[in-house]
């Protein structure tokens, strides 16, 4: 297993505070890239509960809020603030040139 930088996005391309889903590697994945107080977040696409999609929501205060069921997800951690048990992965993202990338873990 190693750890695999892909470009996502340009950072012209992603709104202030509002989730926009991208696509990486080459079995397609997805997360929802987040551009919130001058920091950089992605996080996986789905709210656990019932699978609901996280683009398009708002991040305030470090945190989401699915617009299904209300719940909500810090944007460091992934961790569910609402309710105990539920997460949603993160990832690491870096900047360069314009471009944004993320790193995840893929299967040599």
């Amino acid at each position: 297993m190693r750890k695999v930088r892909h470009p996502v996005a340009s950072v012209d391309e992603v709104l202030p505070d509002i989730g926009k889903r991208v696509m990486f590697g080459t079995e397609p994945g997805e997360c929802v890239l987040y551009h919130h107080h001058g920091n950089w977040y992605a996080v996986g696409s789905l709210c656990p509960h019932q699978n609901a999609p996280l683009e398009g929501t708002e991040a305030r205060d470090g945190r989401i809020t699915c617009k299904r069921h209300g719940y909500c997800f810090d944007l460091k951690t992934g961790d569910c603030t609402t309710l105990g048990g539920y997460g949603i992965p993160v990832y690491d993202v870096q900047i360069e040139a314009g471009t944004v990338y993320i790193s995840v873990w893929e299967f040599d």
